[in-house]
């Protein structure tokens, strides 16, 4: 019996030096995600201005936008996808509208933002009716806002 207990507390006592060592080996080492989830989403863009006066002057018909400064320019935003078929239908509804626009591309790295834009473009895909497309621009542009 007291050859047991000696066998079984040496492995024990091997064991966790092991495992302490191992462990202390790990905390060392820096950790860098593997998954850096980025995704290109298109943004459809009304015009590009010089000055806060101009862009809102030229915006005035325009319900729902979103707009970005770089270089103290104004870029004016009226509709984002994840899905090129997506983004010919929101360009379509402006189209019919009167608004000209163009397509650019960005990349977003958000989660959260991703999973929203996926799930618009899903309701995106489901309707041709004017009303919906309205309104799930209309969020999408919202949802963009708050976390972009």
């Amino acid at each position: 019996m007291k050859k047991y207990l000696t066998t079984i507390i040496i492995s024990i006592l091997v064991g966790f030096l092991l495992s302490y060592y191992m462990l202390k080996e790990y905390e060392s080492v820096n950790i860098i995600p593997v998954f850096n989830v980025k995704e290109t989403a298109y943004l459809v863009q009304q015009g590009v201005y010089s000055s806060m006066e101009s862009m809102q002057e030229n915006t005035s018909s325009l319900t729902d936008y979103i707009y970005s400064v770089i270089d103290n320019m104004y870029y004016v935003y009226i509709g984002i996808s994840l899905e090129s078929d997506n983004v010919s239908k929101i360009q379509d509804y402006y189209k019919n509208k009167g608004i000209n626009t163009i397509i650019k591309t960005t990349t977003i790295s958000d989660n959260e933002l991703i999973d929203s834009l996926r799930q618009y473009d899903m309701l995106l895909q489901g309707t041709e009716e004017e009303e919906a497309i309205k309104e799930v621009i209309k969020q999408t542009l919202s949802k963009y806002k708050e976390e972009g």
